[in-house]
């Protein structure tokens, strides 16, 4: 199969607040408390994924031309203290459709790639620090910790991949 990563458009927002509502509802089935127990629609609508669009922040994934998989790549994030010292990639936002096993991966190795492209000495990501199977996946990937980061009730750890 073949995949395009491509940057998003005000359109897609739709489509991906589609995939957050259904990775949402994978949550509550597989009992992992995560977006689903944060509001994270609310936070996170329509518009917000509109506006990142406009902004070329919004990346999508798309296999034979249906999204699936997206990500918000920013320049700086305020969990970081050193963003100015160390340029990178901060990736926000990033969600699969449930059936498409691997896409994760493919929407990091893009970005990853896209970072590189254009200069970037990293990329980074916070998890929630209750998880123990996705930072096992990241840690995998290279991203190592960096520290904590909280945000209201949730507490992450921050992960960074060094590109060069």
């Amino acid at each position: 199969m073949e995949y395009k990563f491509t940057p998003g458009t005000p359109n897609d927002a739709k489509e991906v607040v589609g995939l957050i509502a259904r990775r949402i509802a994978w949550m509550d089935e597989k009992g992992i408390e995560q977006w689903n127990v944060t509001d994270y629609l609310e936070a996170y609508p329509k518009s917000y994924y509109e506006e990142q669009a406009e902004k070329g922040r919004l990346y999508v994934l798309k296999a034979e031309d249906v999204i699936i998989g997206a990500v918000v790549l920013l320049e700086e994030d305020e969990r970081w203290d050193d963003c100015e010292a160390v340029p990178a990639y901060y990736v926000h936002n990033l969600v699969t459709a449930v059936s498409e096993k691997g896409a994760g991966g493919r929407l990091l190795d893009f970005a990853e790639s896209l970072a590189i492209e254009r200069g970037k000495a990293a990329l980074r990501l916070d998890c929630a620090e209750d998880n123990p199977r996705l930072n096992a996946y990241y840690e995998s990937r290279g991203f190592m910790p960096r520290g904590r980061c909280q945000d209201g009730p949730y507490i992450g750890i921050k992960r960074e991949k060094l590109l060069r």
